[in-house]
């Protein structure tokens, strides 16, 4: 079941984050962030970011929105919009998604991510939805071209993650003109 929480459900949400941080670079999984399973998750600041993210209306800065992938016994995975940090970007998001290891290569993702343009779609304020990914995680890349993105952008060797070079590429999704 695909269902957005709300403020008062942050707690339940920190574990799968929690773990799906953890994941990131390990075992069969393409590093798709910049920590790694060496580095902390820091479990207070993403509390705080999302009960004040959760908590504002999409036309202030710092608003965010989650989704979640719900099945027992965890939660499967989850799509996350967010306001750019430049407010003369408001009509338009950020996408980041996340599924857990065993449970990719299922649909849960692309089921994920429709929901949040269907949502996005419908809101007024956005016209566009972004997404950043590394360049080398094709599956994410592809999901996203599957659902309509189109890549705008690439930047070669635009990180170093643990000395290796790591190319970014932007995508975007226009919700209405």
């Amino acid at each position: 079941m695909i269902r957005q929480i709300d403020r008062t459900e942050v707690d339940l949400f920190m574990p799968h984050a929690e773990k799906h941080a953890r994941e990131n670079g390990t075992g069969n999984t393409v590093r798709f962030g910049f920590r790694g399973s060496s580095q902390p998750f820091d479990r207070d600041r993403i509390r705080r970011f999302l009960e004040s993210g959760l908590a504002c209306s999409i036309d202030a800065p710092g608003w965010c929105r989650v989704w979640i992938a719900e099945g027992p016994p965890e939660i499967r995975g989850h799509v996350a919009l967010r306001a750019h940090a430049q407010v003369e970007a408001k009509h338009r998001a950020l996408v980041s998604i996340g599924v857990l290891e065993p449970r990719r290569r299922r649909g849960i993702a692309g089921e994920l991510l429709e929901a949040a343009i269907r949502w996005a779609a419908a809101q007024e304020t956005l016209s566009w939805l972004d997404a950043e990914i590394f360049g080398h995680n094709e599956p994410a890349l592809r999901l996203h071209r599957k659902l309509g993105f189109a890549e705008v952008g690439r930047v070669l060797d635009m990180y170093r993650i643990d000395g290796a070079p790591v190319d970014d590429v932007r995508l975007t999704l226009r919700l209405r003109s």
